[in-house]
């Protein structure tokens, strides 16, 4: 007869948690900038998303859940996000005849746009920006 080993996975979950949540609170980066991460734990599984402000922090976050078991790591970086809208904004057929000139700028996820906009132009902007992943949300002003 075989013996099968039950394992509580209520409570291996939350010690998955409070690993993770552990682990990013010692970091200096995420104490100061206090980026707003989503970590879902299930099944002895997790996944920790969300938006940091740059690349280095995000390698930080990265190399230190490396270790953890079971913790996958889907991070986005805002200068990252910034490259993408204005990549998207310059390729996309709705938007790349805006003139240069504007400026983008990234903090947790919201792009701001800044400049001057024709109302068809910042519609069509927004809507460009918005299909960026990552993107947690548009602000066009102008």
């Amino acid at each position: 007869m075989e013996e099968q080993t039950v394992v509580d996975t209520a409570s291996t979950d939350l010690d998955l948690q409070n690993a993770i949540d552990e682990t990013l609170w010692s970091l200096d980066s995420v104490r100061v900038t206090k980026p707003l991460l989503e970590v879902k734990v299930s099944g002895g599984q997790a996944r920790v998303s969300g938006v940091v402000a740059t690349g280095v922090i995000q390698e930080q976050i990265e190399g230190a859940l490396f270790d953890l078991p079971g913790v996958a790591v889907d991070l986005m970086n805002d200068d990252a996000l910034e490259y993408s809208a204005a990549y998207a904004l310059a390729t996309d057929s709705r938007t790349r005849q805006i003139k240069p000139g504007y400026r983008l700028a990234a903090h947790n996820g919201l792009i701001q746009l800044i400049s001057r906009f024709s109302p068809e132009e910042r519609a069509a902007a927004e809507e460009v920006i918005r299909a960026v992943k990552g993107v947690r949300g548009v602000r066009v002003n102008g």
